[in-house]
């Protein structure tokens, strides 16, 4: 005996499902068939190019910014340019509605090209932009009493002034005005509705995301006053890339110029040659790390670090010419001793009589200088005194003659000299190994100190 199994109630079950089906769907064509006959009774008639309340109360634009991304920075044109969603909510009687269970919906972008929106711009805007793919990115959420809210993707591009004399360890403040292109103060008002917002994953490469400061400000135009809402920006550029990049090599390319303190001083191409070069590599690492600048009127921080480390190496150059100058061929540092000056009297009497005048005098100088306080002084220390100012009139009678550049002298210290006993290291370079990188600390912890560490208004 066969025949089909049936379970009480299943028909039943069934048949309530169909039922329910149909009558959602009947329910969702007739919610559809509605909205559709509010939508097009409210555009009956609407004309776009009046603002809401023509004649009557002024319109309140409440606006909200959420920053998706920053970023580039360019210091060349002084811009920068960052990804937002600008939003705007206002509030027009004319598009009020209502339908049961129904308080607001949300429509495409087409709807938006058939109602009043405020004409909002960027005034300090440069080649802003709309997203439009894959179809335009704004849309708007209407609500029963003819409040609308209206969101748009924007890449707004705009100026932002920089003061550089800091560069690179400078803070950047980037503005946005916002504002309407012809409704004044008596038709329509802007204010922040929320704080602007900046999304958790916005990063800069070179810069650090500081506070963000925002007000509502009424600004006089020819026609009336005018509302405008600011964005100041606040970012503090990171100097590690430039560490790197130029700080670092600078300082060894110093301190390989200070090299040459310890070659010979008959090393004259090695001395010459490395001087050269560094200067050369220096000016080429400035040259390249202003690519990226503007042509602004006045020294930034990296500017001053160049030319300080330029300058130090010149000054290691130049310290080579004046060894060559007053010591290139002198057997000893300041001249020749006792025992060679009584060999030069036989040989040269004429010169050393002069030299033997010239230490009288410095002498004589250094006698009448001690006159006063000679009872009181040891024989020892006296004769130390003597000995030192006796070299220091010599070595700026000899710094006079380099700068004029006396042939005479250089011709009476050549003469002096005993080319066989060859050249012991000049007291000039045994100085340098201690005054260059002394001096270059110290102008380096104030570089620091002023520019990094310092508040500078």
């Amino acid at each position: 005996m066969t025949g089909k199994i049936s379970f009480p109630g299943t028909e039943c079950l069934l048949l309530t499902l169909i039922v329910t089906s149909k009558l959602s769907l009947s329910s969702k064509v007739e919610k559809t068939k509605a909205v559709t006959e509010v939508l097009d009774n409210l555009l009956e008639g609407y004309q776009k190019e009046i603002r809401p309340g023509l004649g009557g109360e002024r319109v309140i634009i409440d606006t909200d910014i959420l920053i998706k991304s920053m970023g580039p920075i360019k210091e060349t044109d002084m811009s920068y340019s960052m990804q937002v969603y600008f939003r705007q909510r206002w509030k027009d009687d004319r598009l009020s509605f209502y339908l049961p269970n129904i308080t607001s919906f949300t429509l495409s972008n087409k709807f938006i090209n058939n109602i009043w929106k405020p004409n909002s711009y960027f005034i300090n805007g440069r080649n802003s932009k709309q997203h439009n793919l894959t179809v335009p990115n704004a849309f708007i959420r209407l609500s029963y009493d003819g409040s609308i809210y209206m969101s748009v993707r924007l890449t707004v591009n705009a100026r932002c002034p920089m003061m550089l004399s800091r560069y690179p360890m400078d803070r950047v403040v980037c503005p946005l005005f916002i504002g309407s292109f012809g409704y004044t103060t008596d038709e329509v008002v802007y204010r922040w509705e929320n704080q602007v917002d900046i999304d958790p994953g916005v990063t800069l490469s070179q810069f650090e995301l500081g506070r963000i400061e925002q007000q509502n400000i009424t600004r006089k135009g020819k026609y009336g006053d005018f509302s405008i809402l600011q964005v100041y920006i606040h970012m503090s550029r990171v100097v590690g890339y430039f560490v790197i990049q130029t700080y670092v090599p600078c300082y060894l390319i110093v301190c390989l110029s200070w090299v040459s303190f310890w070659i010979n001083r008959d090393a004259a191409p090695a001395r010459v040659l490395l001087g050269v070069t560094t200067i050369l590599t220096t000016a080429a690492i400035g040259m390249t790390v202003r690519e990226g600048l503007p042509r602004v009127p006045y020294p930034t921080a990296l500017d001053v670090f160049l030319n300080m480390c330029i300058l130090y190496q010149m000054a290691a150059f130049i310290e080579y010419a004046a060894v060559n100058y007053f010591t290139k061929l002198m057997p000893l540092e300041g001249g020749a001793d006792e025992d060679d000056d009584e060999a030069d009297n036989l040989v040269k009497p004429g010169i050393n009589r002069k030299v033997k005048k010239d230490g009288e005098n410095h002498t004589a100088e250094a006698e009448s200088l001690l006159a006063g306080n000679g009872q009181n002084l040891d024989k020892t220390y006296r004769h130390i005194i003597i000995s030192r100012i006796k070299r220091c009139n010599h070595c700026f009678l000899a710094f006079l003659s380099c700068i004029v550049g006396s042939s005479a002298y250089r011709q009476k210290r050549t003469e002096a000299a005993d080319p066989e006993a060859g050249n012991s290291v000049s007291d000039i370079d045994m100085v340098s190994r201690v005054v260059f990188p002394l001096t270059f600390g110290l102008i380096n912890l104030c570089y620091w100190l002023m520019y990094f560490y310092l508040e500078v208004s």
